[in-house]
């Protein structure tokens, strides 16, 4: 799926109405005009501090209304790292369309590296740890990006060593030498 068409995608999951001129409403049941400006406006706020870390806490502080403004910039044209920052609070915030989100941008080829990463990143912090693996190995095995492949390896061999770590090695070899540089991290955790 193309940014655009993941872009209008989502526009139509976070618009005011629904089907039948309903209330989109986010997993919280908040229909997104019932939602304080306040909020939209905090929330675009923490997105362009990129200079500092911003906790899941404080994502999950804004409350439900935050969703679908991390969900329209996450899957807008913006810069990667703004993107990356509101897929990292969606992540924190939860949800079955943050999960869906994540899950479709990490797995599209178009979309910036950064990007990709940080999808797969909330993976690892949205998917159940016993389903990670099976979530997670087809980016690892396949992905055409290098990078993508060992972001997917990172979060694999801190979540799911278990199920993982022997893929992760075996994906390594497969590199070669530039493998051992970028999966240096992975492979350091699956030797804990």
């Amino acid at each position: 799926m193309t940014a655009a068409a993941l872009a209008v995608l989502v526009l139509a999951l976070v618009s005011p109405t629904g089907a039948a001129g309903a209330p989109a409403r986010g997993p919280s049941g908040v229909a997104a005009d019932e939602c304080d400006p306040a909020v939209r406006q905090k929330t675009l706020a923490l997105l362009g501090a990129i200079d500092r870390p911003i906790r899941p806490e404080t994502w999950r502080a804004l409350g439900p209304c935050a969703e679908p403004v991390l969900a329209e910039v996450a899957a807008s044209d913006a810069l990667p790292t703004r993107r990356a920052l509101a897929l990292e609070g969606l992540a924190a915030i939860g949800g079955a369309r943050a999960e869906a989100l994540h899950r479709s941008l990490a797995a599209d080829t178009h979309e910036p590296r950064a990007v990709r990463r940080a999808a797969i990143r909330g993976l690892g912090r949205l998917v159940a740890r016993e389903k990670l693996d099976a979530t997670l190995r087809p980016l690892l095995e396949r992905d055409p990006d290098r990078g993508v492949r060992a972001g997917a390896a990172e979060v694999l061999s801190r979540r799911s060593p278990a199920a993982s770590c022997a893929a992760i090695r075996a994906q390594a070899r497969r590199e070669g030498t530039a493998g051992n540089a970028l999966f240096a991290r992975a492979l350091a955790a699956c030797e804990r």
